[in-house]
């Protein structure tokens, strides 16, 4: 069966949700990149939905889980520190689509990211870190593409900012950077040095670019500049983030999602 634009939708809010179980609808509406009143329809609508969901307080939430998801054993149990981990890099799998070509930098959850891509997904990942090339390659519908260079431990990943690489003739319609800094004043910034070519090259090449922090990183500053946050198009992390930030990024066309 062909799945209409409204079964996407609704197939990625679900994925969304279900480990956290809840998704507010403002950032659904940012994730999916359509109006409020479109998700309002499309949970109302007569269509048959595999994905039950519903809309209370604000907040898009499984109705039921499927079968396959059950908890089966205590270690299947995620606790609410677990979930916590798990927030930033499910908002970010949120955003990803069929057919998409994307870049992921070298960040701490990023290979969780991966992880939460639907398995149905077919999509091209390009990407430098060791750790983040074995992510990928566990996803069967996966094409994956390594730049490849010096292979360095300390940050198990692979470099060589004087060859060409896949980064040359593409253009990723999304990159997930991460960062350990964000500061009004000083940019967004990581501390692993060696990563810096990678990054700002990604995000020269890339329609989109997606920053993933924590909350406890803005007015931090690392060592390694990237460039200013009105250079990305998205923030996600895990907490409303304060009014000086809030108002930047609205001035700069950045979206929050939290």
């Amino acid at each position: 069966m062909i799945e209409t634009k409204q079964h996407e939708r609704l197939r990625r809010l679900s994925e969304c949700i279900k480990r956290s179980g809840r998704i507010h609808l403002k950032d659904a509406a940012r994730i999916l990149e359509v109006s409020e009143m479109t998700i309002r329809r499309d949970l109302s609508s007569d269509v048959e939905n595999p994905y039950p969901m519903s809309l209370l307080g604000g907040y898009i939430v499984a109705l039921a889980q499927p079968h396959s998801n059950l908890i089966t054993s205590t270690s299947d149990i995620i606790t609410p520190d677990q979930t916590q981990e798990l927030h930033i890099p499910n908002l970010a799998a949120g955003m990803v689509s069929e057919g998409d070509v994307l870049f992921f930098d070298n960040g701490q959850l990023i290979p969780t990211l991966i992880e939460l891509i639907p398995e149905s997904l077919h999509f091209t990942g390009i990407c430098y870190s060791h750790r983040v090339f074995l992510a990928l390659s566990r996803k069967k519908n996966a094409t994956v593409l390594l730049c490849g260079g010096e292979y360095r431990p300390k940050s198990d990943s692979f470099y060589n900012p004087l060859q060409p690489c896949y980064l040359d003739n593409i253009n990723p319609k999304k990159a997930f950077i991460s960062a350990e800094g964000v500061h009004l004043d000083f940019g967004v910034s990581c501390y692993n040095i060696d990563d810096l070519h990678m990054k700002r090259k990604a995000m020269d090449k890339s329609i989109r670019k997606i920053l993933l922090t924590k909350y406890h990183a803005f007015d931090e500053t690392a060592t390694g500049n990237m460039g200013d946050l009105a250079q990305f198009d998205v923030v996600i992390t895990d907490r409303k983030l304060t009014d000086d930030y809030e108002a930047y990024c609205r001035k700069s066309s950045v979206k929050i999602i939290y």
